[in-house]
């Protein structure tokens, strides 16, 4: 008889242990969510501190375009299960990764562009129809945002399963993990250098004067101060994202 010589029988005696993965790969892996400890700095901080501080958007109009990113994370099952059944490339993980970051990191900026169209409204117009339909407009690219996240951020957990052991996995999550605070930490400081500005962030920040600062903002000054971060960064964030999924 020939009932032994199932493919699932061949398949279960020939599968091998994974090879154990290095420290220093364990940390090329973290690359990825040192990029998204950035991008969240940059989002969640900058963006933030930008509607409320400078262009006097409402705090509440502004936490809530900015959260709609987490208000379609139940899209990470979906994006989980789409790349355990449909490969790209014949890779599960990597060209879901890769996509989505090269979407999140893309949004990031058009966001930016937006909020500069909402603060222009709100000083020509104050809230008018036009300024909410901005922060519509907003609150829509930031799902677009959540949602490329979801596609990215899922299946490389997934990848982590994939490429590790009982024995190493925790090390591995550990690490991949800590680099998430290393990212928000580093962006901080790139960030402040890049951008120089006191009112927005970087060390001159604690002796800065709020009463000092004009009440309507140069907002073309000010994109010309910011813009080149929003570049400069997710190119940065996006070339981590390779470095670390690559092979």
């Amino acid at each position: 008889m020939t009932i032994n010589n199932t493919p699932e029988k061949l398949n279960s005696k020939s599968q091998k242990p994974l090879p154990k993965i290095k420290l220093l790969t364990m940390f090329r892996l973290g690359l990825f969510q040192m990029g998204l400890g950035i991008m969240s700095l940059l989002t969640l901080g900058v963006i933030n501190r930008i509607m409320i501080d400078e262009l006097t958007v409402l705090p509440w109009i502004a936490a809530t375009a900015i959260a709609m990113y987490q208000f379609v994370s139940p899209a990470r099952v979906w994006f989980g299960q789409l790349s355990d059944t449909k490969p790209i490339q014949g890779y599960h993980r990597t060209g879901y990764v890769w996509m989505g970051a090269i979407l999140f990191t893309s949004l990031a900026f058009v966001a930016l562009q937006v909020v500069w169209q909402l603060g222009s409204s709100i000083q020509a117009t104050g809230w008018s129809f036009s300024s909410y339909a901005w922060a519509v407009l907003l609150g829509v690219i930031f799902g677009g945002y959540g949602l490329a996240l979801s596609m990215s951020s899922t299946p490389f957990a997934a990848m982590l399963v994939d490429v590790s052991d009982e024995d190493n996995r925790s090390q591995l999550i550990g690490i991949v993990w800590s680099m998430l605070m290393v990212g928000i930490v580093v962006g901080a400081i790139v960030s402040s250098q890049l951008l120089n500005t006191p009112e927005i962030c970087g060390q001159a920040i604690l002796s800065y004067d709020p009463t000092a600062t004009a009440k309507i903002a140069n907002i073309p000054t000010l994109r010309a101060t910011v813009n080149p971060v929003f570049i400069i960064m997710p190119l940065v964030v996006l070339a981590m994202c390779f470095f670390a999924t690559w092979g």
